[in-house]
């Protein structure tokens, strides 16, 4: 017969749950030194009930234990278990609170530096490039060699071929397209793409990088992540390659 449970059970039960709820409360602790810089006018989050739950628990468990039947105890490792549960639950409550005030610290941090930008010249490490009513669209090239023939070819969203430009070989430069087309119309506003064809006296391809390029106009927070705009186009901020560059020669098209 399993003997009814000793004040030295209870007392370790009591010693686990103490230690659990000082790790609860640890992390509370934590998270409220990290809300204490919050926005004032910030919504407060609603609070969970594990806590309120847990204390019940521990009443009823406690009244439990004190008219148990000695003929028949209860099993120590099913409530002690249980204990355990509710402070682990409690605590990875806590936690997760903790991470979604870090992350969104990072957020604005990130937004924060991406504001920073509006306003400078940027390249992106991308062949698309935005073309609005009053502003061209521009890209940047730049061969490791010296080609000696170098074709542009700028394309709409569906693939179809604006405008052909023969250009004067170079290293590096940047084409800066006002919209107008291979007929003399106006391309619409959108997004278009700058492809190359380098080759070198053999006729081999050469191999080189196109980038888009622009001043900065906006930045915001879109799926979690910091876009900033150039001439209505969309990039993320981890396509950024650098800020105000310079020393290349320019071809309008």
């Amino acid at each position: 017969m399993t003997a009814p449970i000793s004040t030295s059970d209870a007392s370790s039960v009591a010693e686990k749950v103490a230690a659990q709820k000082a790790a609860a409360q640890k992390a509370a602790a934590d998270r409220a030194a990290l809300d204490k810089n919050d926005d004032a006018t910030a919504a407060p989050e609603s609070k969970p009930v594990i806590s309120a739950d847990f204390n019940m628990f521990l009443k009823l468990l406690t009244s439990q234990i004190q008219n148990q039947n000695p003929l028949s105890p209860m099993d120590t490792a099913q409530f002690t278990n249980q204990l355990v549960q509710f402070a682990q639950t409690e605590q990875s409550i806590q936690q997760n609170s903790t991470l979604k005030t870090i992350l969104a610290k990072l957020t604005s941090q990130e937004l924060a530096q991406a504001s920073s930008y509006i306003g400078r010249e940027a390249r992106f490490d991308t062949q698309v490039a935005g073309l609005t009513a009053d502003k061209p669209a521009n890209w940047s090239y730049q061969y490791s060699q010296m080609p000696a023939t170098l074709l542009a070819e700028i394309k709409d969203s569906k693939g179809s071929v604006m405008k052909t430009i023969a250009l004067s070989p170079a290293t590096k430069g940047k084409i800066v397209w006002d919209g107008t087309s291979a007929l003399g119309g106006k391309a619409p506003e959108g997004n278009y793409t700058l492809s190359l064809v380098a080759k070198d006296v053999n006729g081999a391809t050469i191999n080189g990088a196109v980038t888009a390029a622009g001043t900065i106009t906006s930045a915001m927070m879109l799926d979690g992540r910091a876009i900033v705009t150039v001439n209505g186009a969309n990039y993320p901020l981890d396509a950024l390659l650098s800020i105000d560059t310079a020393g290349a020669a320019t071809i309008t098209a």
